[in-house]
């Protein structure tokens, strides 16, 4: 998989895979302004987003600023976003992973004519109630720079417990060096207060006029039952709940989950 890597607007991190006309919009998860943007975890990242999306399209996986200002959030965001698909040639599909589904949404809800298709992945226009309490401790330690503790909140994540194992081994065994592969922590507070302190206007997401794919487990930490109220909110949303699957759905439920983005991105299928 050959990747290009490089920035719009200056700052903001991309990865292009494929060179075909029309590439799908990815905007990354948390993970993304978390971590250290190293190629490897650009490759990992590329490499994950590619098992749900059609195989022959082209995408760009869309990062975040890496030095945010005092005053980034929500609708800095959102407003960078814009301004990049309006460079890409609007209007584009466009994917949210976790948090980057947030923001995909307030981007379809102020630019309606900037996205044809919306796809969120594990996701929803808001967290759940644990879910903020979740980012909050999240924001609290990175706050504090404890790193080691900071990567024990993902552990339960997975549906399968020996997955949740590896993780929990892999960070045991890198305790000692848990700050090598994350960001600086204001970079990560500033990520995470973006949407915790300016979270979505639910009323604003009846103006999406894009058909919309909500992919969500029923036992998602970080959205809950969101995903269906986010359903009952965008005017052209279907929802594909995946009973008993968690957060991490997209990587647990590769396949399942791919023959639903697939079904949407695939221009036949329109």
């Amino acid at each position: 998989m050959t990747i290009e890597t490089g920035t719009f607007l200056g700052r903001i991190p991309y990865a292009r895979i494929g060179h075909g006309d029309q590439p799908i919009l990815v905007l990354a998860g948390g993970q993304a302004f978390m971590q250290r943007p190293t190629p490897q975890r650009i490759a990992r990242d590329a490499g994950r987003v590619a098992s749900v999306l059609p195989p022959d399209r082209s995408f760009i996986l869309l990062g975040y600023d890496p030095a945010p200002t005092e005053d980034h959030s929500l609708a800095t965001i959102v407003t960078d976003v814009a301004a990049i698909i309006s460079e890409l040639g609007a209007p584009v599909q466009l994917v949210g992973v976790s948090y980057g589904g947030i923001i995909a949404l307030q981007v379809a809800a102020d630019h309606p004519g900037l996205v044809s298709e919306l796809v969120l992945l594990a996701s929803a226009h808001r967290f759940s109630q644990e879910g903020s309490q979740l980012m909050r401790r999240q924001l609290d330690l990175a706050a504090r720079g404890d790193f080691a503790s900071l990567g024990e909140e993902f552990v339960g994540m997975f549906r399968r417990p020996w997955l949740n194992w590896l993780l929990r081994l892999r960070l045991r065994t890198r305790r000692g060096r848990a700050a090598e592969g994350m960001n600086d922590p204001q970079v990560i507070v500033r990520g995470l207060r973006a949407v915790l302190d300016s979270p979505v206007d639910e009323a604003s997401l009846s103006r999406i006029s894009a058909p919309t794919l909500i992919i969500s487990g029923t036992n998602d930490q970080v959205f809950g039952r969101m995903p269906e109220r986010t359903a009952t909110l965008v005017p052209h949303a279907s929802l594909a709940m995946f009973p008993g699957e968690t957060h991490m759905v997209p990587i647990e439920r590769r396949r399942a989950v791919a023959r639903h983005t697939r079904a949407m991105l695939t221009p036949r299928s329109r």
